[in-house]
């Protein structure tokens, strides 16, 4: 019934769906009680005319004479009464207001008033007030329950409509001497729907359950989320600030060279963004196809910020496959390419490195090659981030795989693969699925 809304909306939902099946409801009875009245009024018309031509006997007299105890003005009063009914009931339907409901009621009550007079005026056709016929003004004043803002609001509304409903009803019967009946129909409608809304009510027990897995869920996602934010958070420190640091105390005394100087002012620049952590990717766009997906690609840009710093890279392979990846594999894959760059600057002895682009059909793969001193991964202390973080995370993020060939004295390189999409025939392209990451990461994992 609540259909796994969150349980703030539940109420809302049900209110709403109930108040429109009630509007539609009673624009229904209105209307059958619009064509009822002008057809009665043209059978009475066409009734009195012919009585009145062939008026010849006393029976006939007496007939025309009951007929005639409804009157042009009484059905033309009755026939604008129902149309407000009906124009305040589309008001409410677009705005439930305590004001619109009163309204409702008013209008409702003088429009079945003046509805039953009429109608029971012809004593030849309706001999008792229990018809069907009769009841359908009462039937759309009843429904009035069902725009009630909540369960007992809606109860409380339909109960005065049906006593107010009733009270026309008598009236109306004694006024045109017709016998008042209870009728089955009112009394069933307005039984029904205050069970309907009584239901809502007693069923919000049953919930408890519902509440329960749904703040399950958002502190799951919360929990997520947040571990999300700090893997960036380290990613995104080791890519300036750590960097920053570990540049300038491996720098010479004096002043700064220009490169180490470039590189501090791009990352107080970066630092001073507005919301940095969590606008990178949208800051992305699309990278162009063809020969331009090289020179737009944010690969490009940490290569040449390597440049910049005096590292000598050259690039092989497959440079256009670069436009197959979305904005935020390129961009979280320039940043591990441009980690694994400092890192050659820093730690290999040389300034010179070489990157190879291979393009597959489900992935892409760059290869960060160096000649210099190596090391044993096994043995990197607990401060080396570099990596840990802004590279195998980084990547592993994407549903990609990171592979260090290393030795000391025989250099360094690192695969970094990620997948993309799947390049069909007819020129579409299949997202490949990245598996979801829904572990705990290991605390130890992290320290490292």
């Amino acid at each position: 019934m609540t259909l796994g809304l969150p349980d703030h909306l539940v109420t809302r939902a049900l209110s709403h769906a109930l108040a429109r099946a009630a509007h539609w409801f009673a624009l229904t009875c209105l209307a059958a009680s619009l064509a009822a009245i002008i057809l009665l009024s043209l059978s009475t018309t066409t009734a009195t005319t012919t009585a009145t031509t062939a008026a010849t006997t006393a029976t006939t007299a007496a007939t025309t004479a009951a007929t005639l105890a409804t009157t042009p003005t009484e059905t033309l009063a009755t026939i604008v009464a129902l149309l407000l009914m009906a124009a305040v009931l589309i008001a409410l339907s677009l705005r439930r207001t305590v004001a619109l409901t009163i309204a409702y009621l008013v209008t409702g009550t003088v429009a079945t008033y003046l509805y039953t007079i009429t109608v029971l005026g012809i004593p030849a056709l309706f001999p008792s007030s229990n018809v069907f016929l009769v009841t359908l003004p009462k039937l759309a004043l009843v429904m009035i329950g069902g725009a009630g803002v909540s369960a007992r609001a809606g109860v409380l509304w339909s109960t005065t409509a049906f006593v107010l409903a009733e009270a026309v009803t008598v009236y109306a019967a004694t006024q045109t001497e017709v016998p008042y009946g209870a009728d089955v129909f009112t009394i069933s409608t307005y039984l029904f729907l205050v069970s309907v809304l009584l239901l809502t009510v007693f069923v919000r027990r049953e919930w408890s359950v519902q509440i329960a897995l749904h703040r399950a869920m958002q502190t799951d996602q919360t929990r997520l989320l947040r571990h999300e934010l700090d893997l960036r958070t380290l990613a995104l420190g080791q890519d300036t600030t750590l960097q920053q640091l570990v540049a300038l105390a491996r720098a010479h005394p004096g002043p700064l060279s220009a490169n180490l100087a470039g590189s501090i002012r791009d990352t107080l620049q970066t630092l001073r963004g507005t919301d940095w952590l969590t606008d990178a990717d949208a800051l992305s766009v699309e990278p162009h196809g063809g020969t331009d997906a090289w020179l737009t690609s944010a690969v490009y840009a940490a290569i040449e910020r390597s440049r910049d710093r005096g590292l000598v890279v050259e690039v092989t392979g497959d440079r256009a496959a670069l436009g197959r990846l979305s904005p935020a594999s390129d961009r979280e894959l320039s940043l591990a390419v441009q980690q694994c760059l400092v890192n050659v600057i820093l730690h290999s002895g040389i300034v010179a490195a070489e990157v190879v682009i291979e393009s597959e059909p489900s992935s892409i793969s760059l290869m960060v090659m160096d000649a210099g001193r190596g090391f044993t991964e096994s043995e990197t202390g607990a401060d080396r981030l570099g990596l840990r973080q802004a590279v195998r995370r980084r990547i592993e993020r994407l549903g990609g795989s990171v592979s260090i060939l290393t030795r000391p004295g025989a250099g360094t390189s690192v695969m970094l693969s990620v997948p993309v999409a799947i390049e069909e025939p007819g020129g579409h392209a299949e997202p490949t699925k990245q598996p979801e990451q829904t572990e705990t990461p290991d605390p130890e994992r992290v320290a490292q």
